[in-house]
């Protein structure tokens, strides 16, 4: 019986080469979706740490300008101080206490009574109610007192509440007001006895219509007519509605190409009464 013997021939150096390259090429392309992937999931880290830096920072803002004018939680015993709210002085020189933006934008003072005593007081330097936030340098501060609203000037009173991971590079303060002419509440148009804040006719003398001691106590009740007016002077009485919008823009300070800009407004709830 005679065998057979097959020969067997191996790769050539050219398939070798070939399929070398095909296996690099399959290699590489892995390895690039592996590096996109890791890079891709660092920047989002590196994102949303910016983001909860820049959220607790701008929530802190939020918080306490939102307490601007805050005057007493004791209305009853002092009353005049609702109608000459001593945070919303903007007559007195050189010690204003009334909220106020300055050099251009990135600085926002305003006051309130923290401490909530009675008789409402401002008190002078360094224990007073004075206070602000400002941009200085890449570092967002916070004053702990003030002599005045009518500027910004720095010391020792102004502390860094940035994240020392973060550079703040941009911070405006906008604020708008809008006043609202309330001399219903004090007049009665129709001489009819009562107030027009009370008056479903004040226009036309209908005693009947008056609810007695609801809004005509020149005080603002929830149901208070009010209008809207371009200016508020004598002998109008005036409230002013104000809100502050904050634009907050940050990058991380190992990485500046990471950046992160957060806009928000805020509705100082305590509302300027002005005779």
């Amino acid at each position: 019986m005679s065998i057979t013997r097959k020969q067997q021939a191996g790769l050539t150096l050219v398939e070798l080469i070939i399929g070398l390259l095909v296996g690099t090429i399959i290699i590489a392309g892995g390895l690039r979706v592996f590096t996109v992937v890791i890079r891709g999931q660092s920047d989002n880290v590196k994102l949303t740490r910016l983001n909860q830096d820049m959220r607790a920072m701008m929530d802190i803002m939020v918080r306490d300008i939102r307490r601007a004018g805050f005057v007493t939680s004791d209305p009853e015993n002092n009353l005049s101080s609702l109608k000459n709210n001593p945070f919303f002085d903007a007559i007195t020189p050189g010690a204003t206490t009334d909220i106020a933006v300055h050099d251009t934008g990135r600085c926002l003072v305003y006051s309130y009574n923290k401490d909530d005593g009675s008789p409402p007081a401002v008190g002078s330097v360094p224990i007073n109610e004075r206070f602000g936030f400002m941009l200085s340098g890449v570092l967002l501060k916070m004053r702990r007192y003030g002599a005045t609203n009518e500027n910004c000037n720095t010391g020792l009173e102004w502390e860094s509440i940035s994240e020392p991971e973060v550079e703040i590079t941009v911070l405006d303060f906008t604020l708008t007001e809008n006043p609202l002419n309330v001399t219903s509440m004090t007049t009665d148009t129709d001489g009819d006895g009562c107030y027009d804040g009370d008056d479903a006719t004040p226009s036309a003398a209908n005693p009947t219509t008056c609810q007695s001691n609801l809004y005509g106590n020149n005080l603002c009740d929830t149901g208070v007519v009010i209008e809207a007016c371009n200016t508020c002077s004598s002998p109008d009485t005036c409230l002013y509605v104000r809100q502050v919008t904050i634009t907050l823009t940050g990058r991380l300070r190992s990485d500046n190409t990471v950046t992160q800009t957060i806009t928000q407004g805020v509705r100082v709830r305590n509302d300027k009464f002005v005779l």
